[in-house]
């Protein structure tokens, strides 16, 4: 009588013997794709790399062969700037995920790349930044809330007799309290070792909430090394956003007088940026190394900035909500002032196409727009 276990065993045997060979493989193989290139443009990149690399194996090409070698390598170059250059595209879009792997699948294409290869190593290296800041400013605003929080708590403490729910409350937000204070400080610490000016901004926010959640405490002496670690870290980046001291350098009256000085001040104190860039404009034309244009220039930065930052913000929040049309009508306000911008263009490209799909989905069948 036949044993069945051993007919089984035979049956499971072959069936792992067959996977094993290529051209029996159970599992099916899927082509390699990239976004934004046809099959047929990746079999072209594929098919000149394995030329470039015969032709490179020579050890003394002809003329002919030389002229073929920096052929290829051009193109197979302009490729791998056009995938870097697309993934730079999908970075501003906040797509960091698809441009990893827009790099990835060119990689692997072109194994070899130092380009392709540095280009990778950076993206991470500013996905990291960006993680980074996002999660510095996440804490900046939960440190916040628990400044608020912490006048509720003042006047739970003063209660006469407090009870042990009482008790338990004011503890457990003491450990919170600590524990955002000294996130903060991580995070400046961190940001300070950088060097990063654009950081300088948000080390100051931290900065002073973590001194507001350390409150009184840090008046103890046992503390002392702590306060003096927040003061002197809060006087670097506050002399760092302080806009250089202008040279006082004798001017003519006459020139100073004709100069439009007093009209800038004033649009920066109004806030009217458009007029201020106007001036700021005729000030440089006219009197380029007067000893005020540089602060103003960086007084005129920094509320643009800020006016920027807000834009997107506030235009981002509106656009989660779908109110698409509003969140576009922020973003070109803001562009009006700050035209480069490359965040606010590539908002304002996407809120658009999403407007012309939603018309063209709500537009009658057959009609065109």
């Amino acid at each position: 009588m036949p044993d069945h276990r051993c007919t089984s065993a035979w049956y499971l045997t072959g069936f792992l013997l067959l996977s094993l060979f290529p051209g029996c493989s159970l599992v099916p193989t899927t082509p390699e794709t990239l976004p934004g290139y046809s099959r047929e443009a990746l079999a072209q990149v594929r098919q000149q790399s394995a030329d470039l690399k015969q032709l490179q194996q020579y050890p003394q090409p002809s003329p002919t062969q030389q002229q073929q070698i920096a052929r290829l390598e051009k193109e197979l170059q302009q490729f791998e700037r056009d995938v870097i250059r697309a993934a730079g595209a999908l970075q501003v879009q906040n797509d960091w995920h698809g441009a990893m792997q827009l790099l990835k699948g060119a990689a692997r294409l072109r194994p070899h790349s130092q380009s392709l290869s540095s280009a990778q190593q950076q993206l991470r290296e500013r996905r990291q930044l960006h993680e980074e800041r996002v999660r510095m400013e996440m804490a900046i605003h939960q440190g916040e809330q628990l400044l608020k929080d912490a006048q509720a708590y003042q006047r739970l403490q003063q209660l006469q007799g407090p009870g042990v729910l009482n008790w338990l409350e004011l503890k457990n937000f003491d450990r919170k309290r600590n524990a955002s204070a000294q996130s903060l400080l991580e995070f400046s610490q961190r940001a300070l070792e950088r060097e990063e000016k654009t950081d300088d901004q948000l080390v100051q926010r931290a900065l002073k909430v973590a001194r507001g959640l350390y409150g009184e405490e840090l008046l103890l002496p046992q503390n002392e090394h702590l306060r003096n670690e927040i003061e002197q870290e809060l006087a670097a980046v506050n002399n760092r956003l302080r806009p250089p001291q202008p040279r006082r350098t004798p001017q003519p009256r006459k020139k100073i007088e004709r100069l439009p000085i007093a009209e800038l001040q004033q649009a920066l104190a109004s806030g009217d940026l458009v007029s201020a860039q106007q001036h700021i404009d005729r000030l440089q034309q006219k009197a380029p190394q007067h000893p005020q244009l540089t602060p103003l220039k960086s007084q005129f930065n920094m509320q643009l900035n800020a006016r920027v930052d807000t834009a997107l913000k506030t235009g981002n929040d509106l656009y989660s909500q779908g109110h698409i049309e509003e969140a576009l009508t922020v973003w070109r306000e803001a562009e009006a002032i700050a035209p480069e911008n490359v965040e606010l263009r590539a908002n304002i490209a996407r809120a658009q196409k999403l407007l012309e799909n939603l018309r063209a989905l709500s537009a009658p069948f057959g009609k065109k727009h």
